[in-house]
C-alpha cells in the first residue's frame, strides 16, 4: 500500500498556496509540486483549478 503525504488531509495554509502558485508559475510539474507540498497531485490539480493565485494590493 502507498504512503500518505505528509499532509494528507490537512488544510491548504495561505504559505501552501504562495509555493503551490509559484511553483505551477516557474513551470513544475504537478507531481514535483506535490512532493514539494507534501500533498497528492490530485489535491494540487484539484487547488490549482479552484484557488486563484492572490495579488498583491497596490498602494492605493
Amino acid at each position: 500500500m502507498a504512503r500518505k503525504p505528509s499532509h494528507h488531509g490537512s488544510s491548504w495554509t495561505k504559505s501552501d498556496d504562495k509555493k503551490l502558485f509559484s511553483l505551477h508559475a516557474r513551470g513544475a510539474a504537478g507531481a514535483a509540486i506535490a512532493r514539494a507540498l507534501g500533498r497528492t497531485r490530485s489535491s494540487v490539480y484539484q487547488r490549482l483549478t479552484t484557488q486563484k493565485p492572490r495579488r498583491k494590493r497596490s498602494g492605493r
